[in-house]
């Protein structure tokens, strides 16, 4: 089946369990300068200083169970280490890093952003993307980004923030280059 064809993708279990108990932020992912798989089989896209861990990939207007379970469960490990989450204002209009970081957020179609701040300085969102459409693709990714991106106590100075753009292709070909083949 191809990821044309796929009704909903998601982390397998293995790397599930890798991030909840990781709270989130594996050591391996903040400090990836490569897209490449981390141990439990956690995929990690690095988008300039970002880094984004795909979750799940669906194409119906509801959310999968086992999404809506992950999504919980990682703001529950998030929670624990770091406290409440906040939401980030997508349509805020700001002309610093907080304003470029929602800009490129608003170009992938992102609908809700939880952040927390760990203490090293490492904004960690949620992101739940897609305009909700019947023959729309919507997923669910976790960002690791500087904090400075999300907190609105010390935003960043503006920037140009990557393209935050991913797909399950991306993730298939980590899969595949992690067993030595090619395309």
């Amino acid at each position: 089946m191809t990821a044309a064809t796929r009704q909903s993708t998601i982390l397998p279990e293995e790397a599930r369990r890798a991030l909840v108990s990781a709270y989130a932020a594996p050591a391996g992912a903040i400090e990836a300068t490569h897209d490449g798989l981390i141990e439990g089989a956690v995929p990690v896209l690095v988008r300039g200083d970002a880094r984004i861990v795909p979750l799940a990939e669906w194409h119906s207007a509801g959310t999968p169970a086992d999404a809506e379970e992950l999504w919980h469960s990682l703001s529950a490990a998030c929670l624990y280490r770091a406290g409440n989450w906040s939401l980030l204002d997508l349509d805020a209009e700001r002309d610093d890093a907080i304003g470029d970081y929602t800009a490129a957020l608003r170009a992938v179609l992102a609908t809700r952003v939880r952040y927390w701040i760990y203490p090293d300085g490492v904004g960690v969102a949620l992101v739940r993307a897609g305009d909700g459409s019947p023959e729309a693709t919507l997923s669910l990714a976790l960002h690791l980004v500087p904090d400075g991106w999300v907190f609105h106590r010390s935003p960043g100075p503006s920037q140009d923030v990557p393209d935050l753009r991913w797909s399950w292709g991306d993730v298939d070909a980590l899969s595949a280059d992690d067993r030595g083949l090619s395309l």
